[in-house]
Formats: C-alpha cells, structure tokens, sequence
C-alpha cells in the first residue's frame, strides 16, 4: 500500500456542480473524491504526455487502485453560494446552424445562476483542506506502461474542479499506512459503505452528501461514465462529510471485516479492503 498525504490551499474556494438537478445546479461542501482523483490523473497525463482520449483511461485505474479518500477541513468552514455566469452555447441545431451566431445573440448566450462552494477561512488565513488518499499498489498500467503514483504528481496539483477553482499544495508527502479494525475516530470525510456502522459523533457538524462513487469508475466512454451513472443513480455512494464550526469534527465509526481503516501518525480515514 501506499499513501499521500497533502495540504490543499483555496484562492476563494471551488465549482462543481451536481449534474442531473438543473443548468443551476448546487455546489458540494467539499470537492468529490472524483475531482481529487480528476487531479491526480491530470499530472500523470501531463508528465507522460498522454493525450485527452488516451488520458480517460486514468482515473478508472487510479479508482481501480484507490483504498481510502477522506478530507478534513483544517482551518474553514464551505459556504454555498450561486452567482449569475455568462455561458456561450455551443450547439448544432437541426444539422445547419452553428451557435454561437451572431444573427441570434439571444440564442447564443445565456445568464444561469452557477453553484459554487466558498471556503471562508475561520483563522485569518487562506483556507485549507487536508487530504489523504490510499491506493493498493504505487504503479497503474496503461496499455502495457508501468506509471508509478509518486508525489511529484501532488505536488503539481493547481486546481480542484473547474479552471475558476485554483489551488496551491502547500505540504505533501507519502507513507506506508497502518491497517486498523474495530471502533475508530475520524476526523476525515468517509463513505457510507457496507461495514461502516456509525457510532456516536462529538458535535452535530456532519452532513450527508450523495456523490459518484469513487471506488467504482470504470469507463468515460459514451455508453457508460459518471455524468450518466450520476443521474441514473448507479455507482452513487453517500459521503459523510465533516464541518468545521469551532473544534475539529470528529466521528466514532465501528468497522466490520467489509470496511477498513488507515492510519498514519494520529490520522485515521475509511475506505475499503485491499483484496
């Protein structure tokens, strides 16, 4: 096994919206474990200069690896928010016309209100969110290339979500996790998979929060990816999701041999069992 983890430092906070509800769509708390994954996956292909159709092939492998993802909100608090955004359509209808035109500027632009999540500091500095992710093996193989998942790749990390959602990494570093059991206490986001029974929380600051299920991507093709899987209800996994007020949140989660627990230093995420 190998972990990372890394300190995630906000310009303002980020975009991206749930899909399926509406083109104003709601933001999450925090970004989804996919985007986090989403990142990753974009320095790998930076680095081996994988194309955009090679590149989709990424984050199914990094997901076929993955153990644990779990966020911690280390000094703010999210806020959601909509703002109004100008958006050009880009669009054939009917086979002829090309938008935008600018014989129908009316049919070529459009004002949603866009969700956003604001991550307002609590102590005066930029907000930061901690993450640590674990995966079963340090090396993916795409078409038969061995890529090792080092640091260097977090390091390189610049935004979570949309291009509007800029982020500097602030601290990172790898470790050999300890596997725990039994009744843990975390103060990182965790899935609600099956083995996690949900004990006792320190303060009433966790919320529930539906999001593509991160262990399970298998594909970004047409016929089957997680926009689609998203508003079918497929491959879904509700997170719980920590909000820091004052003290750090803290939740007592008792695992069964379905689930599992990491450790490192006084650092304990959820995730699931290396088979």
């Amino acid at each position: 096994m190998i972990g990372f983890r890394f300190d995630l430092e906000f310009l303002w906070g980020f975009q991206c919206k749930i899909v399926g509800l509406s083109k104003s769509s709601p933001s999450f708390y925090y970004p989804p474990p996919t985007t986090i994954l989403g990142a990753i996956a974009e320095q790998i292909a930076k680095e081996y200069k994988i194309g955009e159709k090679k590149g989709k092939e990424i984050i199914p492998l990094l997901s076929t690896n993955l153990l644990a993802l779990g966020i911690k909100p280390l000094n703010c608090t999210p806020v959601k928010f909509s703002d109004i955004n100008r958006l050009i359509t880009l669009k054939i209808t009917h086979g002829i016309k090309l938008y935008p035109r600018p014989d129908d500027i009316a049919g070529s632009f459009d004002a949603p209100a866009v969700g956003k999540t604001m991550l307002s500091p609590l102590e005066g500095e930029p907000p930061r969110l901690r993450v640590i992710v674990i995966f079963k093996d340090k090396t993916i193989n795409l078409r038969n290339e061995v890529i090792e998942i080092t640091s260097d790749f977090i390091w390189g990390i610049h935004r979570i979500g949309s291009k509007e959602s800029l982020v500097s990494v602030v601290d990172a570093r790898d470790f050999h996790p300890s596997k725990i059991e039994g009744d843990i206490d975390t103060e990182y986001s965790f899935p609600l998979i099956d083995g996690v029974s949900l004990l006792r929380e320190d303060s009433p600051s966790w919320i529930r929060e539906t999001v593509v299920n991160p262990f399970t991507i298998k594909s970004y093709d047409e016929k089957q990816n997680p926009v689609i899987d998203y508003l079918q209800g497929i491959n879904v996994l509700q997170y719980m999701q920590p909000i820091k007020l004052a003290a750090q949140p803290r939740y007592r989660v008792k695992l069964s041999p379905n689930s599992c627990g990491y450790k490192v230093d006084n650092d304990q995420v959820i995730g699931i069992c290396q088979q």
